[in-house]
């Protein structure tokens, strides 16, 4: 995914700078395809290239280490991550973002689960294997932990007040979780909303998903995940689900009266 951010930035800046394909691959003494493969995402970039592309574009200074950090983050091999095959992009985009948005409707989302509350889900799923549950609630722990760390991305969360009452794991799991839910939110890069039940409807009714910022004022990837499969999303997607973010976010209580509910619903599981 971030080559194909980065590729998708080279090819507007070769349009900015009013060449075409043909005429930038001579300039750059590529063979043909190779622009188009880069442009596309297929193919990784190194440094040299880059540099390259840099000085015929004309890019300016900012831009060329914006476009440096995505390059190197795209040639990075990151540590396998224990989840659904479908969802490993998802986690390894995770790992490089800097701002996520994340709702979810009945369920706190894997990325700050308790370990209790993470294996109490995994046990009921039909796709996880019992022998890769403990790796996969291991895998959980970590991305909590990232949550709580100096280089955490900014998150905005949103879930439906179901969330607050579904006993996954017993009334004490949920009870932990909503403990930890609560002191993330008291987090300076973290906000916790809950939209209530007599809101009435919202805006993306039986739809989860994240949206992942990589690079600040860019587009990021929209994800939507299924059983079985995922989705990611790009930039002509990426404007509805802001905007169905923001509704959302409009619809739910403020982080103050979210804490608040948060608070009666522990004393009532105490």
């Amino acid at each position: 995914m971030q080559r194909i951010l980065l590729g998708a930035d080279l090819r507007e800046a070769r349009e900015t700078a009013g060449l075409s394909s043909a005429e930038a691959s001579k300039a750059l003494g590529w063979y043909t395809g190779k622009l188009s493969k880069v442009e596309q995402g297929d193919m990784k970039v190194t440094d040299k290239d880059l540099a390259k592309v840099i000085r015929l574009y004309r890019i300016p200074e900012d831009k060329s280490a914006v476009l440096g950090r995505l390059a190197t983050e795209s040639r990075r091999k990151l540590q396998p991550a224990r989840v659904p095959e479908h969802s490993v992009k998802y986690v390894n985009l995770e790992r490089a973002a800097t701002e996520l948005k994340v709702f979810s409707g009945d369920f706190f989302p894997g990325v700050i689960q308790t370990a209790e509350y993470a294996r109490a889900m995994l046990q009921r799923s039909v796709i996880a294997s019992a022998a890769d549950v403990e790796r996969m609630v291991e895998d959980r722990a970590q991305r909590l932990a990232r949550m709580k760390s100096p280089d955490a991305p900014r998150l905005w969360l949103v879930v439906g007040e179901e969330a607050l009452y579904r006993e996954i794991g017993g009334g004490s799991v949920l009870r932990a979780q909503l403990q930890e839910v609560r002191d993330l939110a008291k987090s300076p890069n973290i906000c916790v909303q809950v939209v209530p039940f007599d809101a009435g409807a919202h805006a993306s009714h039986g739809v989860l998903f994240t949206i992942v910022t990589l690079i600040p004022d860019r587009p990021g990837v929209v994800y939507v995940e299924g059983l079985t499969a995922a989705d990611y999303l790009g930039r002509e997607h990426v404007r509805t689900y802001n905007l169905a973010f923001d509704s959302l976010r409009a619809n739910a209580l403020s982080e103050q009266r979210t804490v608040e509910k948060i608070n009666r619903r522990i004393r009532e599981l105490a």
